[in-house]
């Protein structure tokens, strides 16, 4: 028996809205082989089964929490043998993990693709001949791998309405679905160039189809957030996917870069059931997206929000403060650029130079030093009452301009309530909260 560990994110505001699908497709990849596995969701499950073996995948953001977890378990379960993999693991030199791994609480490590390295790191464990890292950082054809085991999830929780579309009603339960990895741009602060080598891989038509009629007849699925990075890319290689979904039944959200919807794009987006559209907008300074390597331009990213608008969609803004190249005046324009663009939910996060993107390799470069490899200090995320830690510095910023300008952006998103966190969505005033 293999028991996959989905971690608990103190900063998810719904740990139920995104399903772990990574995890889900390699426990379903485990299951082909012939092991028996389970789901220890730690959410709601407190407590830990014994089982022979474990899996659990680790982002930066999400090592400290695996960490804290496989320790757990091997007070519990001292015979038990432990497998990580996760990005986290992919963009750190393997001879970092050569060094460490006799220091951690894990049996193995993998990197790369979880659905290649699972059963040969649980046959090894079995037999005593693994190595304690494994490499497969060859890309997957995505056509090999299993329909991700959402039969390990809590119905009750998962498939539930409301969890797709803010502000829309819809009949039938909510969920997630990836139809493609990977990106072919090279933002700097990505890890996205290296996981996946500047591609995009598609899943073929027909196990896309295949995975959207079994959600919606087994789980009563009407509402999807697509998780690809680009889905004008998914219409694009694949047109029949929208008589498909204009025929489903299902609405549906998903991303795009803002050069890639034009009117035509819209339309298509539309009939296919899409009722929101998120950006990654990330500042509304055009010195800082050419400083970040965006290869976009903020009138381009102004027009798009405006036309997706006009279109009749639900538009979401991704913006970050504490980038490189910011100024003093860095917040007070992004809100001039939110107040002309009127984005329906704004997802606000601090910048942090994640292992694995350029900005990371190479901070002299844009203008950074990095100030801690403390991985507890890695969160994106904005809380109500204070900000995470700056990890890096900025030679033409001060830490105190930067807390300024995270804390004005702050006092208007929540204020404006347009937050994607809806319990921040109320007065916020930085003197009198903290």
């Amino acid at each position: 028996m293999i028991t996959f560990v989905k971690l608990f994110h103190d900063w998810q505001y719904d740990p139920y809205s995104d399903p772990p699908l990574g995890l889900l497709s390699v426990a379903a990849h485990a299951r082909k082989s012939g092991l028996e596995i389970s789901l220890l969701d730690q959410p709601h499950q407190k407590d830990i089964p014994e089982s022979e073996f474990y899996g659990m995948s680790a982002t930066t953001l999400e090592y400290q929490g695996a960490l804290t977890q496989a320790r757990r378990i091997k007070e519990l379960y001292p015979k038990a043998k432990i497998i990580a993999g996760g990005p986290h693991f992919d963009v750190l030199p393997e001879r970092m993990w050569q060094e460490e791994i006799g220091n951690l609480p894990f049996d193995v490590i993998c990197r790369g693709e979880g659905e290649a390295n699972i059963v040969p790191a649980i046959y090894g464990l079995n037999h005593g001949k693994t190595n304690r890292v494994i490499n497969s950082l060859g890309l997957l054809n995505l056509d090999s791998l299993e329909t991700p085991a959402r039969d390990l999830l809590d119905r009750e929780k998962y498939f539930v309405p409301g969890k797709t579309i803010q502000g829309l009603e819809i009949a039938g339960n909510s969920s997630t679905i990836m139809a493609s990895r990977g990106c072919g741009w090279k933002c700097a602060f990505c890890a996205s160039p290296m996981l996946h080598k500047g591609k995009v891989r598609f899943r073929n038509l027909k196990n896309t189809i295949s995975e959207l009629e079994n959600m919606a007849s087994e789980y009563d699925v009407t509402a999807l957030r697509w998780q690809d990075d680009n889905i004008p890319l998914n219409i694009k290689k694949f047109p029949a996917l929208v008589p498909f979904l204009e025929n489903s039944g299902i609405y549906s959200r998903g991303s795009a870069r803002t050069d890639s919807v034009n009117p035509a794009m819209l339309d298509l987006l539309w009939q296919a059931g899409f009722r929101e559209l998120g950006f990654g907008i990330e500042t509304a300074e055009q010195s800082v997206l050419d400083y970040i390597d965006k290869r976009n331009t903020v009138e381009n990213n102004r027009d798009a929000l405006k036309r997706t608008k006009e279109r009749g969609f639900k538009t979401r803004a991704f913006i970050m403060t504490g980038l490189p190249g910011e100024t003093k005046g860095s917040a007070q324009r992004m809100i001039e650029f939110l107040q002309d663009t009127q984005p329906d939910v704004v997802t606000l996060t601090s910048f942090i130079p994640l292992p694995g993107s350029d900005t990371y390799n190479n901070p002299s470069k844009y203008g950074m030093k990095i100030k801690t490899k403390d991985w507890n200090n890695y969160d994106i995320m904005l809380k109500w009452k204070s900000g995470v830690e700056w990890t890096h510095e900025l030679e033409n910023l001060s830490h105190d301009d930067m807390e300024r300008n995270r804390e004005q952006l702050k006092e208007y998103v929540f204020n404006t309530g347009i937050s994607n966190v809806p319990i921040y969505n109320k007065h916020y005033d930085k003197e009198k909260t903290n």
